[in-house]
């Protein structure tokens, strides 16, 4: 059995995906991939990835528990947050947290294989809610791809497969109903299932 650990925030639990136990990209990725798979969502609402943001993921349960389930393979899906007003600092802190991330997971027993996926993109909000900068997160997403580049880790390009792609987002236009879960879902089954 491999096991995967879906890191991230609100995007990987599923927030405002129906029915989102069955819905929700990590479990849409499960499906995919079959019963050889075991993928834990270990996403939590609201986090960030720098450790100076308002809910670091570090200080998060399921940090401990993504840790604790020895995976195989980690995909880490963590910015949108970071991408507030009052979260972000410098680009240079979020790449440094996100390199420390990296290292933490690479040094578990179980050596896992992490790829990095850029945030996905930021729409027009219609209910006056969302105050994640659509600026921040796509500066964030090529400086992803750029560490991703530094480090020879695999990038998963969410940023880019949901670009022009609106319906896949709801009226806040940062979570993604099920038609965005599943290009997701589909965007990292392709890169995990790659030659």
């Amino acid at each position: 059995m491999i096991k995967i650990a879906c890191v991230g925030d609100s995007l990987t639990w599923g927030y405002l995906v129906d029915d989102r136990e069955v819905n929700c990209y990590p479990a849409v990725l499960n499906e995919l991939l079959g019963d050889d798979y075991v993928v834990g969502n270990f996403g939590m609402n609201g986090h960030t990835m720098m450790r100076s943001g308002d809910a670091p993921y570090w200080n998060n349960e399921n940090f401990k528990l993504s840790t604790i389930f020895e995976p195989d393979i980690v995909v880490i899906m963590l910015g949108s947050n970071d991408a507030k007003p009052h979260n972000f600092t410098t680009i240079e802190e979020y790449l440094t947290d996100y390199e420390t991330m990296i290292n933490h997971y690479r040094k578990l027993g179980s050596k896992p294989r992490v790829y990095m996926a850029t945030p996905p993109t930021v729409y027009p909000d219609v209910t006056g809610e969302s105050t994640i900068i659509a600026e921040n997160v796509d500066l964030m997403a090529d400086a992803v791809c750029v560490l991703g580049k530094k480090l020879h880790i695999s990038v998963i390009e969410v940023n880019k497969k949901t670009k022009d792609f609106p319906e896949g987002f709801g009226d806040d236009g940062v979570h993604t109903n099920i038609v965005g879960a599943k290009l997701i879902a589909t965007t990292v089954y392709r890169e995990l299932t790659k030659k």
